[in-house]
């Protein structure tokens, strides 16, 4: 009997379904929810935007349903590559129209469907310059607090398949802080440069060492937010108002007309 054939969502990138799913969903979505986007970004990491003859793979904390938007208007406003974002293979065919914007599947309870995935992403970040992937290694979503951050091996396997990439932690959280909705920030470490020409370690190594770089971002962030110390991190996108925020608008224009007319 012949083998069933490998079946998963491939992307489907058009460039009017990805502006609809990145300017009604993605984009949209995040102003509804938070007051905003705050970033920082390692410097050696933003340089990449300039250097992208090697792919490369972000590694994402997963903790809400808001992770994928934000990979998204990350790369649309920062670092602008040909991207391609893995999602849970159920869930992208409920919502099979994330494909128009890049988003591909993968079945983790097939290994046969999973490796396929692997096998269908490595040839597409070999395929020529400024490829990227955004990918959740936890593979679900975890609270951003719950230590330790453990991490599949999936992000090592298309890494070795590569043969030569860059690997960057990502970590996100969802907070309140001095506004009445609660921001989103994302901390972006510094890129883990993977060549498979140079002995550094097995996959099991591989995935070790982001795990313990995704929670040092994560750890940074958590600290930093925990301290209101949020300087650092530049607002990309605005979201929605604020009573505090519109008030204060209004005492700043009332400030003006009683000056004109002073």
């Amino acid at each position: 009997m012949a083998q069933e054939a490998a079946s998963f969502h491939k992307a489907n990138k058009n460039s009017l379904g990805e502006w609809v799913v990145y300017r009604f969903l993605l984009s949209a979505g995040l102003k509804r929810a938070f007051s905003g986007l705050y970033v920082s970004i390692a410097p050696s990491t933003l340089r990449l935007r300039h250097d992208t003859a090697d792919p490369i793979i972000y590694c994402m904390t997963h903790s809400g349903w808001f992770d994928g938007h934000i990979a998204a208007v990350l790369n649309k406003r920062v670092f602008k590559h040909d991207a391609y974002l893995m999602m849970e293979e159920p869930n992208l065919a409920r919502y099979f129209f994330f494909t128009w914007a890049g988003v591909f599947g993968i079945d983790r309870d097939h290994p046969r469907n999973a490796l396929a995935s692997i096998h269908y992403i490595s040839d597409i970040l070999n395929s020529g310059p400024n490829k990227a992937l955004w990918m959740f290694p936890q593979g679900v979503m975890r609270h951003p607090d719950a230590r330790p951050i453990e991490v599949f091996g999936g992000a090592a396997n298309i890494a070795r398949r590569v043969g030569r990439c860059y690997i960057v932690p990502v970590a996100i959280r969802y907070d309140f802080t001095v506004d009445q909705a609660p921001g989103a920030f994302v901390r972006i470490g510094p890129p883990i440069l993977f060549n498979a020409s140079s002995a550094i370690g097995s996959a099991r190594e591989v995935t070790q060492i982001l795990g313990q770089a995704m929670e040092v971002e994560a750890d940074y962030l958590h600290n930093d937010i925990a301290a209101y110390n949020t300087h650092a991190y530049k607002r990309l996108l605005a979201g929605r108002g604020s009573v505090n925020k519109g008030w204060d608008a209004v005492v700043r224009m009332a400030h003006k007309v009683v000056r004109r007319q002073a």
